[in-house]
């Protein structure tokens, strides 16, 4: 895992060495085993190297035999001896064993169309001297980040937004509309970021960017609704998933460094456990955090999961003292990102990196089997309209026709649209966002989301639950649990892998019936990924496959009563940037929620949003914000 940048300048004029070397500095926790550049007159590449494969002969950027191509990349292929293998049937000659020299050759070969062959997570830039062009690829779900800044004399990019921020000198302008969509999601959906002229690459998507600084893309090579091609029964779910969860454990498990995997005790973290013992046969470095506040502390499961499975679990305990690192991790964001699940997230990579450089997750089973809450409250609301609205369209015509039309029209609304949607995944409702915008800005609550309305056109005929699913997947998984995972991991200089969220897993996922993945009665608590928790039942009790979903989340709103720490960090940022909050907001407003808030009244979700944006506003005061 790595950091790459790089920078194509239009005016004609040369780029200085100490340029790129100023742009992956900026990353050079992504990559703390070496460094690398590649500059030819207007053009410069950069790479930050954290060695996991071909530690010897892998270093970036790379080149073909005839350099006329160069690439600096981040990521894994997983089946790159596979692609490897058809390659050197075609006569490319290789010099490494790594798979960084597999993409350069595949785009040789193939072009643009190299990345429909790839199975991995990856975000790599190519350098094509005699297309003369550099070529953007970013991977299927989005697992690696890829960020670009166009501006009228040059074009950059970067695994990260820090970098592009001061490129060439001159800051970008903010963006009010990011900010509105931070408040809704809680982090800025693709291709947003916080500033005007800096976007994020979306997954699946490629761009090329010509030496005249011409753009085309970004292109789509991949959906969510692509072929099947995952040649396994669904008569046999159970076998079927074990077999398919096996293989991509195995797959993410090629590596030429130590590893090991983040266990929170969770379904899907105890199941990659439990795959990754039975496949190696011998114990493994498990990592698991708990918290001192007991409602949130769920390292009992992880020490049951430990010692049930047979791995080596190394935990530690967080208390608001970790607090401390928040304007630090802000800062590495680049933008605002609210999931304040990032804190023990880093924390647990802390933790995992002094011992191993690698480690598998459980992200994502959430996302393919059908795990959230949100999930079981959307099929149970859609439930109730439908028994709703039949009775009352039903309703005899000739009496109370008013009261039944009426009736009728509010049960009605089953379709998939992301207004019903966002009920159950907006952070700061729009009655509150309408309260704490000032009035000039309003306009901001009615703009959509991109994002979102690509995800409803998209998935608008799938069924309820993949409807639902779907937007996640297009949304939620890569815009906040794969940005917060990559950043906060790579603040370490550990690599995260997710074989739950893999091309394969998800094809197979995307097939099964509704009754392998939701309770047929939504109302039960228990329903939810239900094939992955058979397949935990060999091992484990229904205590510890049945009980509350809790997430990873921090003790939030006891963190922001009065006398804690967050609370003091609001209040405080409050003071110092009531100048800049209220060139935009009603400071009162947010004062009142602070003011209100308390265990029975929870307003942490909001003020949390508010402290990060606070702590970004200190650390920007030079970026300004014009009306959109």
């Amino acid at each position: 895992m790595c950091g790459i940048a790089g920078i194509l300048r239009f005016d004609g004029s040369s780029i200085l060495p100490d340029e790129i070397e100023k742009m992956t500095n900026e990353m050079s926790h992504r990559g703390p085993d070496g460094e690398g550049y590649f500059v030819f007159q207007n053009i410069a590449i950069g790479h930050r190297r954290l060695s996991i494969i071909d530690i010897e002969t892998g270093k970036q950027p790379m080149t073909n035999e005839d350099k006329s191509k160069w690439i600096t990349y981040n990521g894994e292929l997983y089946n790159y001896k596979l692609l490897r293998e058809e390659l050197e049937q075609k006569n490319h000659i290789f010099t490494t064993k790594s798979d960084t020299e597999v993409i350069v050759h595949a785009y040789e070969e193939w072009g643009s169309d190299c990345v429909k062959r790839f199975r991995g997570m990856f975000a790599f830039v190519i350098v094509d001297l005699n297309a003369k062009c550099i070529f953007l690829a970013r991977d299927h779900f989005g697992i690696k980040p890829l960020c670009y800044r166009q501006e009228q004399n040059y074009f950059a990019f970067a695994s990260e937004i820090n970098p592009l921020i001061k490129c060439q000198d001159t800051l970008p302008t903010g963006n009010l509309l990011a900010i509105e969509f931070f408040l809704r999601y809680q982090y800025i959906p693709t291709p947003l970021t916080i500033y005007n002229e800096i976007r994020k690459l979306p997954p699946s998507h490629y761009l090329r960017c010509n030496f005249d600084g011409t753009l085309e893309g970004p292109t789509c090579f991949w959906d969510l609704n692509s072929d099947n091609e995952t040649a396994i029964s669904l008569e046999n779910g159970e076998i079927g998933a074990e077999k398919i969860i096996s293989e991509s454990v195995s797959a993410h498990l090629i590596s030429d460094v130590p590893f090991g995997v983040f266990l929170s005790g969770g379904i899907d973290s105890t199941l990659i456990a439990l795959n990754m013992q039975k496949l190696l046969g011998k114990r493994v470095e498990a990592f698991a955090i708990g918290f001192d506040q007991k409602d949130y502390d769920e390292l009992e499961y992880a020490k049951i999961a430990a010692k049930t499975i047979g791995v080596d679990l190394h935990t530690e305990i967080v208390t608001e003292d970790i607090l401390d690192a928040l304007p630090d991790l802000v800062r590495h964001y680049g933008e605002p990102f609210g999931d304040s699940s990032a804190l023990p997230t880093w924390s647990v990579a802390r933790l995992a990196r002094k011992y191993v450089p690698m480690v598998l997750s459980g992200d994502g089973g959430d996302e393919m089997f059908a795990g959230y809450d949100s999930y079981r409250y959307w099929m149970m609301e859609t439930s109730i309209r439908e028994i709703m609205s039949y009775s009352f369209t039903n309703f005899p015509k000739n009496i109370y026709p008013g009261f039944r039309m009426m009736l009728s029209h509010i049960f009605s609304g089953t379709e998939n649209s992301v207004e019903s949607w966002e009920k159950y995944i907006t952070y700061v409702q729009y009655a509150e966002r309408k309260r704490m915008w000032l009035s000039k800005y309003h306009f901001l609550l009615r703009t959509p989301c991109d994002l979102f309305r690509k995800a409803e056109i998209d998935a608008k005929d799938e069924a309820h639950l993949d409807f639902a699913q779907h937007v996640d997947k297009m949304t939620y998984l890569p815009c906040d649990i794969l940005t917060k995972v990559d950043i906060a991991s790579m603040y370490h200089g550990l690599e995260v892998r997710v074989p739950l969220i893999d091309l394969r897993v998800n094809e197979f996922a995307h097939t099964l019936p509704l009754d392998q993945r939701m309770d047929a009665n939504p109302s039960n608590e228990r329903t939810g990924k239900i094939l992955l928790k058979n397949l935990l039942k060999t091992d484990f009790d229904d205590d510890f496959i049945y009980r509350s979903k809790k997430g990873f989340g921090i003790p939030r709103p006891i963190w922001l009563l009065p006398g804690h720490k967050a609370r003091e960090m609001l209040e405080k940022l409050l003071i110092e940037q009531k100048g800049r909050l209220s060139q935009f907001f009603n400071t009162e407003r947010i004062n009142i929620l602070l003011q209100k808030h308390s265990l029975k009244s929870d307003y942490s979700g909001t003020l949390w949003l508010i402290l990060v944006l606070c702590i970004w506003f200190e650390q920007n005061p030079d970026i300004s914000f014009h009306s959109q």
